[in-house]
This record gives C-alpha cells, structure tokens and sequence, in this order.
C-alpha cells in the first residue's frame, strides 16, 4: 500500500469502503451456504436399489385409464407385435391418462424400458415434489417396427427425482402399455430380455345377451318377413280374393307389428344396457338450459373452462375439442389463456350462481359417460336445433339440475311417449294395419336406429309432428294439419318438404283454374298460424330474435360440412372411391377427417356434382308433378313428403325415419308399403356388408333413393280403380 498516502482522502474513503464492502460479502458467504443447508447430493451419489424402481414405488396419482396398474411393472411382456389385453397391461383414455410412482425417497435414473403401442408416442417425467413435473424422455413411436406393443429404451445422463409420471400419450387414440421399468443402474442385459405375459384369462362364462348383432340380424327379418306377408295380400287381392286367410294375415301382422315396434328399443336391450343416451342428452340439456349463455358455438369452450376448474387442467391443455365457429378439431388449451372472457358468456354472462350450476351439469354428465366418451362428446358438433326446440327444451332443461332421477325419471320417457303418441295418431287416422306397418319399418330400418338418437332428449318431435299433421289432413282437418306440419318444420327445418307437393298442387289449380283452393288455402293458413305464434315465443325464451340469424348461420355451417353418416342424393355424388373414408382419414393430423370433409366439398363442386344434382333433382320434381296433378287428397301430397327429402336435402342418416309416411300409402297404391320393407331389409344387409360409416350410408342413400323413384313413379303412373273424381270437384274435398 505505498500508495495509500499519495490519495487524497475522498480518495482514500472510496477504496477503503470498497475493500471493506468485499471482506464483508467474502464473509457472509459461508453464513449463505450454511443458512440454504447443503446442496442437494449429484444423481451420481444418490441410493441405487437393484433392478427396476417401480416395482417397490408406491402408486400415487393416477388419471384416465382402464386396465390393471399392477402388471404395468410386473417384469413380463406381450410378444413384440401382440395385441394388449385387460390382464396384461392398461390403456389411457385420454391425451391426458397417466400414472405417478412415489419412489419413497430422490434416487437416481439412468435407463428406462417402456412397451406400448406402436402408433403412439408417451411422455416420462419426474419431480422432486410430485407438483411440478419436467418430461425427461418423449417415447417415440415405433410404427416402422410394425403395428401392435412394441418395446422402446432409452438411458439418461445426470437425472434423479422421487417421482416418476408416465403417460400423457398422443397418436391414434389407442394409447395401451404393457410394460414400464426404470433402472438406477443401466442393466448388463440392455435393452431387457423379459418373460411373456401368460396372457388375458379367460373370461367367467355369463348368460348370452343380445348384441347389436343380433337385433341387426332379427330386424333384417322382420322387415322381409313383413314384406312377405304384404306381398301375400297383394297377391291374393289381385286374384279377386282379397279377404282369403285375413284372420291368419291379421294376427301375423299384429305379431310382427308389435315386434318391429318394440325392435326399435332393442327388445329392452336399448343401448346394451343403458337406456338412457348421456352422450346426445349432454348436447341438448345442457345446451338448451344455458342457450342464452352458449349460444351456438360455446358449449365445448365453457365446459373445458369448467373441467379445468374443477382439477382437470391437464385433460384440457392436452385434449382436442370442436370449434364450433369453423367446425373443425382443434387443441383446446387456448381456452385457458382466458378463462373469464368464457364466463363473459357468448350472448350474455354467466352469474355466478349459473356458472356453478353449469359445472356442476357437466360434471354429472361427464362422470356419467365416463371420460372416454367425454372425450369424444367435446369432439363432436354441438348444440344445433331451431330456437322454436329451444323453447320447449329450455323451459324443460330448467325444471332441475341434472341428476340421475331428473334425467332418467323424467326427461328420458318424452320421446317414447312421443312416438307412441304419433302411433296413436295413425291408428286413429288409418287403422291398426298400417300402423302395424309403420311400426315394423320404423323399429326395423338400419338408418335410424335406437344407436344415434334413442334415449335421447326431445329428438323425435318433429317425428311426432309430422305423423300427427298428415293423420290430421287424413281426417279432414286441414287446418291442424297444416299447423302440425309446421311445427315440425319450425322444429327441424328439413320437414318443409312435406309442404312441396301441396305447394305444387295449390300452384297447378291456380294455374288451371284461377283460384285458389279453399283446402290447400286452410293447410297454408294452419302453417302461417303456428309460425306467426312460434317464431315470437321462441324469440322471447332464447332472449331475442337474433336467436334466428344466429340458428340460420350455425344451419348453414353445418349443410357445409359433410359428415361420414350424411344420407341423400347429395351424398352420393359427392362419394368418391378414391378419397373415401379409408384412404382419407389421417390420425396424424389435428382432424383426422379435414381431407376427407376437402374431398367431398371438392367432388360436388365438380361436374358430377353440382350440376348433375339440379338436373336430378328437377327430373325427379317432374316425375313427383306428374302425380301431383291427378292426386285429390291433400293428406297423400304431404306423405310425399318422404320422396322430397331424400332428393333434395342431405340429412345425417338418423333422421330417415321420416321414411315412414311411406307406409301410410298403403291405402292408396298396395305396393308402396311392401317396398318399403323391402327397402328396411335391405338397409340391414347393407350394415353387415359395409364396415366405414361413409360407404355404409352412401350405399344405404342409393336404396333409399332407388326406393323413393320407383314409389314415386308407381304413384303417378297410373290412377286408382275407382279413377280421381274430375279436377273442379277438388273445392269441396274434405281432405
């Protein structure tokens, strides 16, 4: 320090507080040290049990899986190549399914053997507080292997941790583990040489129930056996006897009649055994008790808002859900950079009472289903129908939360007191013989099985209504008629092809006579009654009239968007052989069917498509005018209905049970009724024919239009015995 006298004495202050200063950190750093305790020990210098750590660790967290925890780590594995099964491995439910071991205490973790499905790639984390996971190893797929469990390893380099998650998996959907191990210690045999599984017990032997098969099959039956049984009478009748063997045709028809009917429920099997359907009861109770909220497009966002709430976050930053504005697959995390702007509402907010008693609904229906099928409830295309639906199942919706003797008690038996209800209607307007005859086709036919819509909430309305509008024309109540069909078609939208052939006959005496017939005049004024007295009630119940632009805008969405069971002419020409479901459909992809929705929209913009539909659908308005013009009875133009819809419009196929009005013809040409049975046959065998839902229901749209073609010609190419009564008389029909 020869130079400390030499500064002057500011100078000399400065360099003496700096020196000090550093003797000062310099001595509280060992006091630091010793205060934080001591650093945690290396991985290196961590215990280090032999053999695999997960066979001594503790289960303590588990989400989303099926199968048996306890053979995941029992040392034995499925040949490479094999298939799971239940008792030699577990399957994760969904991208967010993982397992959590507690090793007892830090060890270190230097290999890790893993055998899954090959299609599918898993996470490996650890912690060191069972909070707060870091992913150490992504398990790569091993699809060039081969399909079926294959065996992937890997080692690390410094790692050690208390906790070990595996799990959280992405690929197809079939996310099984037979076999998870991790070592302290790289074993000398690497990758591991394990025993085989002995493989799934077999199963305790139970009483044969009836599969969907077999019901399959049984309907199949009953519809040719029906149409065996029309056609006997045809038959007879032709030969000048019609009343030949009637009490023995009379008991086979009230025989099959009740059996097609109760068909439709499966013989009480309904959906093997549920009867109640949680997935389609989730859409429309929900959906309909906070529309105001939701709107159209916000039930998918805010019930993922309201799972993560609940302790579910994961499930939701790692799910993939519908966005119900575009209608297309997408990752559903982003709802939660903003949870709050969901409760904000779509049309108005949520308070805070229904926002818990919103969670609380798709709680329930979410435990119910089981989180499988949660999954794919989130994935499918939300809360659809007319707010003049809206209206009845609202205020319904809003009777009480959901809960198993709210649902099951009571919502659950509207729709089959509906139909029977619609029954009734035709027994009272056309006799118990063609019930009898609409009932095996409604509980027989392949496309609008009890699979899509039974136990369901208020999905057979608009059935109710149309049978109820055309009994009610049959009976000579234009009026009524003409309201019941409207209300149907307020309902639904697609039963306004009901109204096409009246139209058409209203505009042909306008034409021919210059009038207008007082009849079909009745028919209009019931329609203009029930729209003029819905659309405003339902405005009110929805929260405004915007409900309308909004449902026509969610409609318009939806006619754009193909669907693999999308039924109609429209249907088959979109139908391509070399973009059908099989070639088209991609796992890989954020919507496995985005190529496959592009192919159709492509094809029926090209000149098979488009074009050749107009063309088709004015010849076959041409044909259903050439009937129009001697038909009398308005009741028979409103069954034609089922012709229309099938042309015109395209449907998802559980909507084809409009197809009944066709039985209602039997009084008017005998051989419609015994093709329509024909064609419910038919409908089965092409179930067991056909594996891909877009090739079962194109090919169920061309026998169903085949169908409709040929009834409709049959209809108008000849007159009835007795003749039509001359056109002037048409003023004082009653029908």
């Amino acid at each position: 320090m020869i130079f400390w006298p030499a500064m002057g004495g500011r100078r000399r202050f400065r360099l003496g507080a700096l020196i000090a200063l550093c003797l000062a950190l310099c001595a509280a750093a060992p006091l630091a040290a010793s205060a934080a305790g001591p650093a945690p020990p290396r991985p290196s210098d961590l215990p280090c049990p032999p053999g695999n750590l997960l066979a001594a660790a503790t289960l303590s967290d588990s989400l989303d899986f099926a199968g048996l925890t306890r053979v995941v780590a029992d040392s034995t594995v499925v040949a490479e190549g094999a298939r799971w099964g239940n008792s030699n491995g577990l399957r994760f439910e969904t991208a967010a399914g993982s397992l959590t071991y507690d090793l007892g205490a830090r060890m270190r973790i230097a290999s890790a053997y893993v055998q899954a499905d090959a299609n599918n790639t898993f996470s490996l984390q650890v912690s060191d507080d069972g909070k707060t996971f870091r992913e150490i190893w992504r398990v790569p797929d091993a699809a060039a292997s081969g399909p079926g469990m294959r065996s992937r390893a890997t080692m690390f380099w410094d790692e050690g941790a208390r906790f070990v998650r595996f799990g959280e998996p992405t690929g197809n959907g079939s996310y099984a583990v037979t076999e998870l191990q991790v070592f302290c210690k790289i074993p000398a045999d690497w990758p591991p040489h394990l025993a085989l599984s002995p493989g799934d017990a077999p199963p305790a032997p139970r009483p044969h129930r009836l599969t969907r098969r077999d019901t399959d099959l049984a309907k199949m039956g009953l519809a040719f056996l029906g149409a065996l049984l029309l056609g006997w009478g045809y038959i007879l009748k032709r030969r000048g006897a019609p009343h030949r063997h009637q009490r023995l045709r009379d008991v086979l028809l009230l025989v099959l009649g009740v059996l097609g009917y109760t068909g439709y429920y499966n013989w009480g099997h309904y959906h093997f055994q549920e009867r109640i359907h949680v997935y389609e009861f989730f859409h429309y109770y929900v959906g309909a008790k906070y529309f105001p909220e939701l709107g159209y497009t916000g039930l998918y966002e805010c019930a993922n808002v309201a799972e993560a709430e609940q302790g579910f976050r994961s499930r939701v930053e790692l799910r993939k859900i519908r966005d119900l504005t575009k209608n297309e697959l997408v990752p559903a995390k982003y709802v939660l950079e903003d949870p709050e702007r969901y409760k904000k509402g779509f049309t108005r907010p949520f308070t805070p009472a229904r926002w818990n008693e919103f969670k609380q609904d798709c709680a329930y229906f979410r435990d119910r289903a089981g989180i499988a099928t949660w999954e794919r409830i989130v994935q499918d295309n939300g809360y659809n129908p007319s707010p003049v639906w809206n209206m009845t199942g609202s205020l319904l919706a809003n009777l009480g939360h959901a809960s198993k003797s709210f649902i099951d008690g009571f919502l659950g038996w509207i729709d089959p007191a509906l139909v029977l209800i619609a029954f009734g209607f035709i027994v009272w307007a056309f006799g118990w013989r063609t019930a009898c005859v609409a009932a095996i086709f409604f509980g027989t036919n392949a496309a609008a099985l009890y699979f899509w819509t039974g136990g369901a909430y208020l999905r057979q309305d608009w059935f109710a209504w149309a049978v109820i509008g055309i009994c009610l024309l049959k009976r000579g109540k234009p009026l009524l008629g003409g309201a019941g069909l409207a209300v149907s078609t307020l309902l639904r939208v697609f039963p306004v092809g009901f109204f096409v052939a009246i139209g058409l006959r209203i505009l042909w005496i306008l034409f021919r006579e210059r009038r207008i017939d007082p009849t079909g005049a009745r028919i209009v004024a019931g329609a203009a009654l029930a729209v003029a007295l819905l659309i405003p009630a339902s405005s009110m119940v929805a929260g405004g009239f915007s409900a309308w632009p909004m449902f026509l805008k969610n409609t318009a969405k939806h006619a754009g968007t193909p669907l693999t069971n999308d039924m109609g002419l429209r249907t088959v020409l979109s139908f391509r052989w070399e973009t059908r479901q099989k070639i088209s459909y991609d796992p890989k992809l954020v919507d496995p069917f985005h190529a496959f929705k592009e192919a159709r929209r492509q094809a029926f913009r090209g000149i098979l498509g488009r074009p050749l539909f107009v063309l088709l659908v004015g010849a076959y308005m041409l044909l259903l005018f050439r009937g129009v013009r001697r038909e009398m009875e308005w009741w028979v133009l409103a069954a034609f209905g089922f012709g229309v819809i099938p042309m015109c419009l395209e449907l998802t196929c559980y909507y084809y049970s409009f197809l009944t009005a066709a039985a209602l013809l039997g009084g008017k040409r005998d051989e419609i009724p015994i093709g329509l049975l024909v064609l419910s046959g038919m409908s089965q065998v092409v179930v067991f024919a056909t594996y891909f839902y877009d090739m079962r229901y194109t090919l169920e749209s061309v026998v169903a239009l085949a169908f409709v073609v040929w009834a409709t010609w049959v209809w108008g190419g000849r007159r009835s015995d007795a003749g039509p009564p001359p056109v002037r008389s048409e003023a004082t029909s009653t029908c």
